[in-house]
């Protein structure tokens, strides 16, 4: 009840509303970076890391090469 106290939900619904509308335009941006002229035409296979790091924990490949780090060759 505190919490709700201090919640402006006319801004709450605002700052909602601007991040799925900037979450979508990012969408859109790597779905063109990956080649591809749709969202729903994204695969699984399009996903890769940028850093060695992130590749490790996510269990992507690293961009440009199949490797994930971390995990066993089959």
């Amino acid at each position: 009840p505190d919490l709700a106290k201090r919640l402006d939900p006319i801004g709450a619904g605002r700052r909602l509303a601007n991040f799925l509308s900037v979450l979508t335009l990012e969408t859109q941006t790597i779905a063109r970076a990956a080649g591809k002229s749709h969202v729903h035409n994204l695969e699984p296979e399009d996903l890769v890391a940028l850093t060695v790091e992130a590749a490790a924990m996510a269990g992507v490949p690293l961009a440009g090469t199949n490797w994930i780090p971390g995990a066993e060759k089959r």
